[in-house]
């Protein structure tokens, strides 16, 4: 008998549905464990059991094999001790084979299944855990795929009262955005390319607030010349900084710290004709 997998929310659930599928009592099936399950990341979503099972092999009565051990050598051919005899060494000769096959299957099972996957599929699994994650927090909305191609992949999550997926400062989207790029990683291997998440357009409105707030800053710092140090942020909100103050004469940006308080600085640039200071980082002479 060959083996089938099921997963279910627990172990408990994908042993029923392997009794279910294969329509036996589960005293006549065997299964192996191959993942018990656990919580995701912050304790949010679940990562399913899954196990694999068949029906167990039918073999003769083992109290049959000692028979033949009876030193009666003219028992007719109808006696079941010459019956048993060949059922019973075939048996045994085929029973290693089995662990082999399994071991076999188990081996080349994650390479089949990485290699098969496509983006289209991988983009349909991030729909589903997100859909599945906003059913545990009792929300309700439309997740959709705003970008794919081979390399990345977008997915938007819009909904009334979507703010406990947002969280402070958008940290608890930034965890919900880690554990879907796991749940791509752990479908595609290597494959799995950049994903990104949103919630009710957040990111966006963020964006367009922290260039409006970069470029005050900038304005004050040409002003008064003194550096500017702005409180911790995450890397993305960090780049969003870099990338605006870039685009101003006058004013320049570095990271300092380490994460998760690693914080942006920003700077008065030299002029031309200035000399560079004792910090050669927050100086710069052309040439």
């Amino acid at each position: 008998m060959e083996w089938i997998e099921t997963t279910g929310k627990d172990l408990d659930e994908a042993k029923e549905l392997a009794l279910e599928h294969l329509g036996v009592e589960e005293s006549e099936i065997e299964f192996e464990v191959l993942d018990e399950g656990r919580s995701s990341f912050l304790g949010f979503g679940r990562k399913s059991a899954r196990i694999r099972a068949r029906l167990r092999p039918s073999f003769p009565n083992p109290k049959r094999e000692r028979k033949p051990r009876r030193p009666r050598s003219s028992t007719p051919e109808t006696s079941n001790d010459k019956v048993e005899k060949p059922r019973t060494e075939r048996v045994r000769s085929e029973k290693p084979k089995e662990p082999k096959k399994v071991e076999s299957e188990e081996n080349t099972t994650p390479r089949v299944e990485h290699s098969e996957v496509s983006r289209v599929e991988l983009a349909n699994a991030a729909q589903e855990f997100l859909a599945g994650l906003m059913h545990e927090f009792g929300l309700s909305g439309e997740v959709t795929v705003t970008h794919l191609d081979d390399e990345s992949m977008e997915l938007e999550i819009n909904g009334e009262g979507l703010g406990s997926l947002v969280g402070p400062r958008g940290s608890v989207l930034a965890a919900v955005q880690e554990v879907t790029r796991s749940v791509v990683q752990t479908r595609a291997g290597e494959g799995a390319g950049r994903v990104s998440v949103d919630i009710a357009g957040y990111r966006m409105k963020r964006r367009a607030a922290l260039e409006k707030f970069a470029r005050e800053q900038a304005d004050k710092v040409r002003e008064t010349g003194e550096e500017l140090v702005f409180e911790a942020m995450t890397a993305p909100d960090r780049k969003i900084i870099h990338d605006t103050v870039a685009e101003i004469e006058g004013v320049s940006t570095r990271s300092e710290g380490e994460e998760p308080n690693r914080y942006v600085v920003m700077f008065k640039e030299s002029t031309p004709f200035e000399e560079a200071n004792s910090d050669g980082e927050t100086a710069r002479v052309d040439s």
